[in-house]
């Protein structure tokens, strides 16, 4: 016990000299927020390609989500969070490494059922960070980082894993417990209900230690299944049937927390690893899963953490899912083994919601850096699905055309990738332009194969 609270007090000390340099918040801040005594648990709610406009608290009136919409009302709503990828894969590697997939060769597209790479073990996980102060750690619902075993959740630092190795359009679509598969033909309207009960049970089994929970739920993706209490329900179709009870799955979390009298001791977490893909709510955002526009990359992203996160806030401040590792370091104060984080701690964020932590992020589509965020602006150089259609490319060879075709878009509204202002603001142009190329200078070093051809010949 007493272990737990130096390291939870090494965390936050660790923090105090990065608010006092960036000036927005200061040590007694913090220190004036009441803290749990002991490492706060951890459970991760992650939906499967959820889009931004999905849920009520992000403006959702025909699907019903209560539970998450009352982890808003009582925590901390992101309004500007991103995947760190467009699709599932690279995005959940970003999540679990704190680092752009490039870096650990999962940029390129989804592992595929019959693939032979996966997440390699150089690349430490949230798990194997918290490992490293004690918790027992969990895995519960897709994977999607590697079919072969030693790719597998259990050899990434998680002491149990009951699930699916990748998404459930894929064939070999199998349930496991633990490494024995106890399901080859698996009945997927009750899948959301099964991962919920092996999440509570796993709350339960440690409430008196700290523990990290990643719920990683197979729907919204298609095909779409939802169990006979909720098909039909909805006003939404079948996709509103499955996230309703993805809203009543976490509903049951947040209850087995209270139960155990540890929700003040509990930072939870609730995003999706991408946008919606043929059906899902946008909330007005341009594109969707696998596109280079807003729709792709922006996520609902809620936390939750009541006595320390300050309830009903609302935060403006660019953020992505490669923020959940460094967030995790900071709290327990263990020390990070990769020696490059791409991400930040969301520490500051939770006690001033309009703390800036990144100054701008970087959009990949494959191993392409297609766009560049900053807080007000992003600069689009390609747009296209994982392939050839719409490459912004094939325009800088017609006549007429003397620069390349660039967007720069304001992001900062619903509405705000319709027109570009790239030529009433060319110092911003030029200076996204310089970033971009040492991004790419930085990055294209790693990529696995050369670059994809964008357009047709």
């Amino acid at each position: 016990m007493r272990g737990r609270r130096r390291i939870y007090a090494c965390g936050l000390l660790a923090l105090f000299p990065l608010l006092t340099i960036m000036g927005t918040a200061s040590a007694a801040d913090v220190q004036s927020t009441k803290l749990p005594d002991d490492s706060p648990n951890i459970v991760i709610i992650l939906a499967d390609d959820l889009g931004y406009g999905d849920v009520g608290a992000y403006g959702s009136r025909r699907i019903r989500t209560p539970n998450i919409d009352r982890l808003a009302t009582d925590g901390l709503r992101f309004t500007q969070a991103y995947a760190s990828a467009n699709v599932c894969s690279p995005s959940r590697a970003g999540l679990m490494t704190g680092r752009y997939a490039i870096r650990s060769g999962l940029a390129w597209k989804v592992v595929t059922a019959d693939a032979e790479h996966g997440l390699p073990a150089a690349e430490e996980t949230i798990a194997e960070l918290l490992k490293k102060a004690d918790y027992r750690t969990a895995l519960i619902g897709k994977w999607h980082l590697g079919n072969r075993e030693q790719y597998w959740p259990l050899e990434h630092g998680f002491d149990e894993f009951f699930g699916v190795l990748h998404s459930n359009d894929m064939p070999n679509f199998h349930l496991y417990d633990g490494r024995q598969l106890i399901e080859a033909e698996i009945d997927q309207a009750s899948l959301t209900r099964r991962y919920t009960q092996q999440a509570v049970k796993f709350i339960v089994s440690n409430a008196k230690q700290p523990f990290l929970l990643v719920l990683s739920h197979s729907f919204p993706h298609i095909p779409l299944y939802a169990s006979s209490d909720f098909l039909g329900k909805s006003n939404a179709g079948l996709y509103g049937d499955t996230v309703e009870e993805l809203d009543w799955s976490t509903g049951r979390i947040v209850s087995a927390l209270k139960s155990q009298g540890l929700q003040h001791k509990t930072l939870v977490l609730f995003t999706s690893d991408n946008g919606p893909f043929f059906e899902g709510s946008t909330a007005g955002l341009r594109g969707g899963k696998g596109s280079s526009w807003e729709g792709g990359y922006r996520v609902p992203f809620i936390a939750s953490w009541p006595g320390v996160i300050v309830s009903g806030q609302v935060s403006d401040s660019l953020t992505m899912n490669i923020d959940v590792l460094p967030t995790l370091a900071a709290i327990t104060g263990v020390q990070a083994s990769a020696r490059e984080l791409d991400g930040k701690s969301l520490l500051p964020l939770f006690k001033n919601p309009a703390y800036r932590i990144h100054e701008r992020l970087l959009f990949f589509n494959n191993e392409n850096i297609v766009a560049v965020r900053d807080q007000h602006w992003k600069f689009v150089t390609h747009a296209y699905y994982t392939g050839s259609l719409g490459a912004f490319e094939k325009f800088d060879q017609l006549p007429g055309f003397t620069a390349p075709y660039e967007l720069l878009l304001d992001a900062r509204g619903i509405d705000g990738e319709v027109y570009s202002y790239a030529d009433r603001h060319p110092e911003t142009v030029n200076r996204f332009r310089r970033e971009l190329k040492t991004a790419r200078e930085r990055f294209y070093p790693l990529r696995t194969r050369p670059p994809e051809a964008t357009y047709p010949p």
